[in-house]
């Protein structure tokens, strides 16, 4: 019984690497318009922006189109052993067990989509632009700054934002769950709501650039989903009694 399972681990892993060398294949095959993509989230965010990358390296070129591709192979193989992680212990679990870790696992996948698309189309050409005024501030002074950006470090710009944002993403999830957990328990939820209020305005602080504005926004928008989940909890757990 043993062997079956190191044998049905082995194979999966293999499956996981063999999908890793096709995506990481296709993504290299697709280099110049994966680039293009990511250089047009920075374009979209403002009208006097670079057009063209410094390179000083001879091969820094062929290293940020591996590093690109390594980066997306990376993302979508982790959510591929992530549903394999779930396929191979729903054989063990209870059907409700099944049923609740599936549909955390959907709305986890689906969450990171929706966050993909936010980062791409909002975050970070929210950030870009907010540094990119600085340059366009001294322009009205005597001193003169001249913006010229190494694709690698572009590259290493976005992957700063992303990795930034899928973290707190995943920690909000993390909260949602064990809020979900506690829900036969509510007096944990309001005891504690301060402490989550202030949590989400440190969160806010990290995801958004440095301006109140954005601040507020985010922050309300996690107030927000907190309480309609609270009171989501308070109806359920009332119609639970009920029955």
């Amino acid at each position: 019984m043993i062997y079956k399972y190191l044998s049905e681990i082995k194979y999966r892993f293999f499956f996981s690497f063999l999908a890793w060398t096709f995506i990481m294949m296709n993504c290299y095959c697709f280099k110049e318009t994966l680039l293009y993509f990511f250089m047009k989230l920075s374009l979209t965010s403002n009208n006097n922006v670079l057009f063209y990358f410094l390179t000083t390296d001879v091969a820094e070129i062929f290293i940020a189109y591996l590093q690109l591709s390594y980066f997306i192979a990376n993302q979508l193989v982790a959510i591929f052993i992530y549903w394999q992680f779930f396929v191979f212990l729903s054989a063990g679990l209870h059907l409700f067990e099944y049923k609740y870790f599936k549909i955390i696992i959907l709305i986890t996948i689906l969450g990171w989509l929706l966050c993909v698309f936010v980062i791409s189309n909002s975050i970070f050409p929210a950030s870009w632009n907010f540094f990119l005024k600085f340059q366009e501030h001294l322009s009205f002074q005597n001193l003169t700054l001249y913006f010229e950006i190494r694709l690698n470090e572009y590259l290493k710009f976005y992957k700063s934002v992303y990795c930034l944002c899928i973290l707190i993403y995943q920690t909000i999830v993390l909260f949602l769950i064990l809020l979900d957990l506690f829900k036969t328990n509510l007096f944990i939820v309001k005891k504690f709501r301060k402490v989550f209020y202030y949590f989400f305005f440190i969160v806010s602080t990290l995801l958004t650039p440095p301006e109140v504005i954005y601040q507020l926004i985010t922050s309300i928008c996690l107030i927000t989903t907190y309480e309609l989940i609270t009171i989501y909890i308070i109806f359920q757990s009332e119609l639970i009694i009920f029955k």
